[in-house]
């Protein structure tokens, strides 16, 4: 048994039984029917932190997703009646009760397959969760790239259009013959006289 995934497991175990799929926010349907038209704009405005567990559980999430590969896989579905019945009751089931569920066989030999399916769970549910994880930091490596790869575009263009806009404003201001090169004096004019 991998202590670990024990403890992961029973958290989703935990997670199963709460009945919480994913989050506990309402959604905006469902508050306009509450409030009978838009809820009233109160407090300060803006995103706000999720508090006593109303966000997703990304661990349990990443866990059940693991365990429905595992179930696609060849021998899966014994698998996951496993995780089902050794982590989803409260109070847990004991041992003789699902050696006899998962037809394992009797007596000591059927706890001894039972033993050996668990670190087989264990075991599967490690390699499947490493192998996401995996997928996910090549995910945020090639998005990464991405992303560096459009900024730099995006600052060379903007470079360019910089210059191409200074460059068409020069020439504008050139054109129009009002204007002075740099450094030039105006030429002196005569003083006024005011002849009153």
């Amino acid at each position: 048994m991998i202590e670990a995934i024990e403890a992961v497991l029973k958290h989703w175990g935990e997670f199963v039984r709460c009945g919480a799929p994913s989050g506990g926010l309402g959604s905006p349907a469902g508050t306009l029917v509450e409030w009978k038209g838009c809820p009233p704009r109160t407090g300060a405005a803006g995103s706000r932190m999720l508090l006593a567990g109303a966000g997703p559980d990304v661990l349990a999430d990443e866990v059940g997703a693991a365990l429905a590969a595992i179930e696609r896989g060849e021998g899966g579905e014994v698998l996951g009646t496993l995780a089902r019945l050794r982590y989803t009751y409260e109070p847990a089931l004991a041992k003789a009760v699902q050696v006899r569920d998962l037809n394992l066989g009797h007596g000591e030999a059927g706890l001894k397959a039972y033993t050996r399916l668990v670190q087989r769970l264990h075991q599967a549910v490690q390699a499947e969760l490493q192998a996401r994880n995996g997928r996910t930091v090549n995910q945020q490596r090639e998005a990464k790239r991405a992303g560096d790869r459009m900024r730099k575009a995006s600052l060379q263009q903007a470079a360019k259009a910089h210059a191409a806009r200074g460059a068409e404003l020069h020439k504008r201001d050139r054109s129009s013959g009002d204007s002075a090169p740099v450094g030039a004096v105006a030429p002196r004019q005569a003083p006024v006289r005011n002849n009153r």
